[in-house]
């Protein structure tokens, strides 16, 4: 296990790689073939050109941890010969809560004639895809592209959608079981969720409910009752406030959906004045866990993509990858804060 320091004083964190099953394998083999199949300098854009790319995600930045993943994303532009302000002008929209804006921001790119469109969400790739069915999309957070119908498979998507999957759903049990160790003590799990966000990306209503079911298995397996609290909405957040302490709970494990991004800070304050140990799917949340991909090597990887089909490649002929690099973070500063002596991960 490899171990990064002097990232954050109060912060241990471990860096981790999946093991490829054959399936993810393929994808690798044929990734690598497309990423190495033009040398560098001949994937750089034509001088003289301006392209335009549009950005559809959560929430602003507002994290350090968001500003370094940007600055991954802006240099490997700038590796690329796309360079923001020369070449390249990216618009940023981000719903903050509305996921019905998603919709009108789409709508807005095409008809500025934006080339490409990167999105954080499943949703906002189905409002991309209903706006332009020839726009390009490069997806960076999808739980499940093939479950959710953006893509025909890894390997060869075929439509207008390829990019990075964030595996957030298939990390809920590992999750979960971290913060068991974590916090031995932990007999109910609240689940901080959105049922809405995964069926407007695509999700039928019995694949999410067979979803939640294999969940709530996990949970009984490590002696866990986990209590599902459905955040679908920044109107929801006075009854899960009410609902943590009525339900008893422990600990609280935060989904990655966009409501309980544009929700990060009132999800602390929340849990911290409650004292409940937390675990949240990327290090920048800000929760005393977490796990997740290492978001400045999915940015990377994204503005790969954003080259190659600006240079003619055709989404549909690019695989989509899943990570392969996962961030193990325990904060330290938010467990003294809780007053919680948790297991150091790694």
């Amino acid at each position: 296990m490899k171990r990064r320091h002097g990232l954050m004083s109060n912060v241990a964190m471990a860096a981790t790689r999946r093991p490829m099953d054959w399936t993810r394998r393929r994808v690798f083999v044929a990734t690598m073939a497309w990423l190495g199949s033009v040398p560098m300098h001949a994937r750089a854009q034509a001088q003289g050109r301006t392209r335009r790319v549009g950005y559809l995600g959560y929430t602003a930045v507002n994290t350090s941890d968001d500003e370094r993943s940007l600055a991954a994303f802006h240099q490997r532009l700038r590796e690329h010969g796309l360079v923001v302000g020369s070449n390249l002008v990216i618009e940023w929209r981000y719903a903050e809560g509305r996921l019905e804006r998603y919709d009108e921001f789409a709508a807005e790119f095409v008809r500025q004639g934006i080339e490409l469109v990167v999105v954080g969400s499943g949703a906002a790739a189905r409002a991309v895809m209903k706006a332009g069915r020839d726009t390009p999309v490069v997806a960076i957070a999808v739980p499940d592209p093939m479950r959710s119908g953006l893509v025909k498979s890894l390997a060869h998507p075929g439509g207008q959608v390829t990019g990075i999957s964030n595996l957030s759903d298939d990390l809920t049990p590992k999750r979960l079981a971290l913060l068991k160790e974590a916090v031995p003590h932990a007999t109910r799990i609240a689940v901080l969720r959105c049922p809405r966000c995964a069926r407007d990306a695509g999700q039928s209503a019995p694949e999410l409910s067979a979803m939640y079911e294999e969940q709530g298995t996990a949970a009984r397996s490590l002696g866990v009752q986990l209590i599902p609290l459905d955040l679908e909405d920044k109107s929801d957040f006075a009854a899960v406030a009410e609902a943590l302490p009525r339900h008893k709970t422990d600990a609280v494990l935060i989904n990655a959906t966009p409501i309980n991004s544009v929700l990060r800070a009132e999800l602390l304050v929340l849990t911290g004045a409650q004292r409940l140990p937390t675990m949240a799917p990327y290090r920048g949340f800000g929760a005393m866990l977490s796990y997740g991909p290492d978001f400045a090597a999915v940015m990377r990887l994204a503005a790969d993509y954003v080259a190659r089909i600006l240079g003619g490649a055709k989404p549909g002929d690019l695989p989509m990858q899943q990570p392969t690099i996962f961030e193990l973070v325990f904060n330290r500063r938010v467990a003294r804060q809780i007053g919680q002596r948790s297991v150091e991960a790694g």
